[in-house]
């Protein structure tokens, strides 16, 4: 990956000394090989330059311009493939996640005013939402809240749970400090809260129950083997 990132980087380095060295006139645009042409055409694409003004700096005309672009357009496209998919979805997650704590940092500046943490702490929750949701709409989430408690509360594992309901109310409890300090919170949301913290009572109970059974059934295992 390091190697790779080098690569781009001289890449992008020797495409910026062509540029510069045709503005200044060093440089005679014709002498370029098609493939160094068509690597200027695409950085000056990306940097907002129209095809006319393209031309005007690679001194080609518009229809070599459309002609390059059209070429860059097919050596880019992306065939579907799974393994792709997983790639950027996972960068996307790793990028929102680095986005939230930073802002959540933010927040946390000694030096940084009531308005200025108010709005980074709602930026830092806004973070976490849209990223929630985007996960939901690809299929890594379920969609309703009900399959999220079911998934959540039916498959912690033994030795993990009172962490997770831990960790599921203080996040709750996250939820309202920062709508009450951004004056979000509606009495819907107090009501959803209020839901969501008597399902993690109720799945505490089921799990408490479920290994108190456990126990039973080893005692009356071990009961008979003796």
């Amino acid at each position: 990956m390091a190697n790779s990132d080098h690569k781009s980087d001289e890449g992008a380095s020797r495409v910026l000394h062509n540029i510069q060295a045709i503005k200044d006139g060093r440089l005679n645009p014709k002498s370029l090989s098609e493939l160094e042409r068509q690597e200027c055409v695409e950085f000056l694409s990306g940097e907002g330059y129209t095809q006319q003004q393209i031309g005007e700096v690679l001194k080609i005309s518009d229809r070599t311009v459309r002609r390059d672009l059209e070429a860059i357009e097919e050596h880019n496209a992306l065939t579907p493939d799974l393994g792709l998919a997983k790639c950027i979805i996972g960068n996307m997650f790793q990028k929102a996640i680095g986005h939230h704590r930073y802002l959540v940092r933010l927040a946390r500046t000694s030096s940084a005013g009531v308005s200025a943490k108010c709005q980074a702490e709602f930026l830092a929750w806004r973070v976490l939402k849209e990223m929630v949701e985007k996960m939901q709409s690809l299929g890594y989430l379920p969609m309703r809240p009900q399959e999220v408690s079911g998934n959540l509360f039916c498959h912690l594992d033994e030795d993990g749970s009172e962490k997770s309901f831990e960790t599921a109310r203080k996040t709750l409890d996250e939820v309202v400090r920062v709508a009450s300090q951004c004056g979000n919170l509606t009495p819907e949301l107090e009501k959803d809260v209020k839901l969501l913290q008597k399902k993690i009572e109720k799945a505490e109970i089921v799990h408490e129950s479920e290994k108190l059974l456990k126990k039973q059934n080893d005692k009356d295992k071990e009961t008979k083997n003796v």
